[in-house]
């Protein structure tokens, strides 16, 4: 065992707190160091997927190869082929939809007017837009004099 700041590597098992060595068969950092370190063989902890011998044994059989689609058996089945594509009749979504934990996290560039007393541009009354005002617009002119 081999103990550094963070990881603990344990030579003999072939393992390491990161998990990396594990994982894929090759040495993490924090287990290199440890192997130089004690002076051990760094092949020696490699795995056996990795070396010669095991990708000679790999290869060692002729790999045959496959009949052009031309000359393959026909079935009594039609050919099996992707559905057709329908174009969706709507707009694509932009966003995506919010949840019910997600009413808080709402966006920080834009202010929200929830609670706010809604209040006339055109008569300053408030509880209604200019659109359904009652009383004349007023003209840019009687405004300026």
């Amino acid at each position: 065992m081999c103990g550094l700041d963070k990881y603990v590597v344990d030579l003999a098992t072939g393992e390491c707190s990161c998990r990396k060595w594990q994982m894929n068969g090759i040495p993490c950092p924090h287990a290199i160091s440890c192997i130089t370190f004690n002076g051990l063989d760094l092949k020696s902890y490699v795995d056996d997927c990795y070396k010669k011998k095991a990708y000679l044994k790999c290869y060692r059989e002729v790999i045959h190869p496959v009949n052009d689609p031309e000359l393959w058996k026909r079935t009594q089945y039609d050919d099996v082929i992707p559905p057709p594509y329908r174009r969706p009749s709507h707009r694509p979504v932009k966003k995506r939809k919010r949840g019910p934990a997600d009413e808080d996290n709402r966006s920080q560039t834009h202010l929200s007017r929830r609670g706010q007393v809604q209040r006339c541009s055109n008569c300053g009354g408030v509880g209604h837009k200019k659109s359904g005002c009652t009383k004349p617009t007023k003209r840019v002119c009687d405004m300026l004099f």
